[in-house]
């Protein structure tokens, strides 16, 4: 438990500190490290609300972030699945 509190606390801050590109990969590690990581869904939520372009899909802010966690969520979830 308190692994997944650590690595959610340096997710944010990779968030906040670090480019898209060392977040993505750091959000899979998470997705294929701990078993529902619905964090991902929300890092993308994050991602959307902080970094977000206007005019995207509801004119206000974009969800590639949001689109992008949940395509993480799901293909680490297909994949575990087939390793087990």
């Amino acid at each position: 438990m308190t692994k997944r509190i650590l690595f959610d606390l340096v997710l944010v801050m990779a968030v906040f500190y670090a480019p898209w590109w060392f977040v993505f990969p750091v959000v899979s590690l998470g997705a294929f490290y701990f078993s529902p990581y619905y964090e991902a869904i929300f890092v993308g939520m994050l991602v959307d609300v902080l970094y977000g372009v206007q005019g995207g899909l509801y004119t206000g802010y974009g969800i590639a972030g949001l689109i992008a966690g949940s395509i993480i969520l799901i293909v680490a979830k297909r994949i575990k699945r087939d390793l087990r």
